[in-house]
């Protein structure tokens, strides 16, 4: 037997949601898929413009991080001058010579295994502060608005599924009094005849 092709596919797939003019479709039936496709449809209403909004406003706040980050943070080449261990990592002490020819040093909490006399390619930021880390780069920010996106458009999903299965609750409690109904009437002519 070979498979069905693409259009009885679509054809079932139509009838599935209820675009048919099928005779046993009960109202409650009909009201169950209107509801949800109402619902559907107000979802791919407003999901794409909140999607649209929540990555753009994530998007300049990653871009205005970024180029701020670029402008303040230096790198530079430290000398590890004391190693003090603490309950999470440790805590480097290091020793640098800024680009003004000063000898700086500064403290920052490390979790890689450092030695004294290592030399470390570490990042400065305003007031000196000092990190591992470098500027904030573009991967995080795309990364960040993926993540926004998906977000957004599961909070957005959120209540009309939530909707709809109250519906379909509803819908559900209704179709099987009436199946309750009908067997009943079922057995109640059975027994007459």
């Amino acid at each position: 037997m070979k498979p069905p092709d693409a259009m009885t596919r679509a054809d079932r797939l139509r009838r599935r949601c209820g675009f048919d003019g099928n005779a046993l479709r009960r109202k409650v039936d009909r009201a169950q898929w209107r509801a949800g496709l109402l619902l559907l449809l107000l979802f791919l209403v407003v999901a794409p413009v909140a999607c649209a909004h929540v990555v753009w406003s994530v998007h300049t706040a990653g871009v205005r991080a970024e180029r701020y980050e670029a402008a303040t943070r230096h790198r530079i080449d430290a000398t590890v001058v004391g190693v003090t261990p603490l309950e999470s990592g440790r805590e480097v002490t290091v020793v640098w010579t800024g680009a003004d020819g000063a000898s700086h040093t500064g403290r920052y909490t490390s979790w890689r295994a450092t030695a004294i006399g290592q030399h470390r390619v570490l990042w400065t930021g305003p007031r000196h502060g000092l990190g591992e880390m470098g500027p904030r780069k573009h991967v995080r920010t795309i990364g960040d608005d993926v993540s926004a996106a998906a977000a957004a458009v599961a909070v957005t999903g959120l209540p009309p599924l939530t909707v709809y299965l109250l519906v379909r609750w509803g819908c559900d409690r209704r179709r099987y009094r009436q199946w309750d109904e009908e067997w009943a009437d079922f057995d109640r002519r059975s027994r007459s005849t």
